[in-house]
């Protein structure tokens, strides 16, 4: 990385880290009743849309303090498997606290260095963390390989694209992350022989669901 994109880096790092112990708080909690169902209805909306089912093994990237586990996990059972992966160590520290879960395996990792074996997952989620890969190209084609054949692949944010990129220009650690035009993700996608068979980009949810393409795993396994 040259000067500007490590200082951007770290920045990024540094926000996710100062922000963890209060993060569920900042962004699940409702506030007039006190409860942590702000987001009911679209992690219900989410999960109806997720083919997750028992047994499956599960990739949480970007997973902060771990707010899809339970959800997971009531669909995976005990004899599933997850990774909570984030690069901000703070927040797995807060995961890990919570959730104390046997088969919950915690790493520390960017997503263009996931540390799993290729064709490990059965399901690949990326739950608002898309906009912060560093290289979003190079993450991509990382966590592809992670999939299965047929494994699913998982983008959502409870707003829109254009809610997203506006949210982050306003603040400054995260000023330079943002999500892609849909065209660009059907590339970049593409590229990687994930088949996209659900957009969803509109006020409140944004939502992709993506196959892997067994015909193009050959292809993109013999890219460095």
């Amino acid at each position: 990385m040259n000067m500007a994109r490590d200082e951007i880096y770290l920045a990024r790092k540094r926000f996710f880290n100062d922000h963890a112990d209060k993060w569920i708080d900042m962004w699940y909690k409702d506030h007039s009743s006190g409860r942590y169902d702000k987001h009911a209805k679209d992690f219900a909306r989410l999960f109806s849309l997720a083919p997750l089912k028992q047994k499956d093994t599960v990739l949480d990237v970007g997973c902060g303090t771990g707010i899809l586990v339970p959800f997971i996990l009531e669909r995976i059972g005990a004899s599933g498997i997850i990774y909570e992966m984030d690069f901000a160590e703070k927040m797995i520290e807060n995961n890990r606290n919570i959730h104390k879960q046997p088969n919950i395996k915690f790493l520390i990792a960017d997503a263009e260095n996931t540390p799993l074996d290729d064709n490990s997952c059965d399901v690949v989620i990326c739950f608002s963390c898309f906009p912060h890969f560093h290289d979003k190209n190079k993450a991509l084609k990382r966590l592809s390989r992670v999939l299965k054949p047929h494994g699913v692949f998982v983008v959502a944010h409870f707003d829109s694209s254009e809610g997203i990129n506006k949210h982050h220009r306003s603040c400054h650690a995260v000023m330079h992350d943002h999500l892609p035009d849909k065209a660009s993700m059907y590339d970049i996608f593409e590229k990687v022989g994930l088949d996209i068979n659900h957009f969803i980009d509109e006020a409140g949810f944004y939502c992709i669901i993506a196959k892997k393409d067994v015909c193009d795993i050959i292809f993109n396994n013999d890219i460095p």
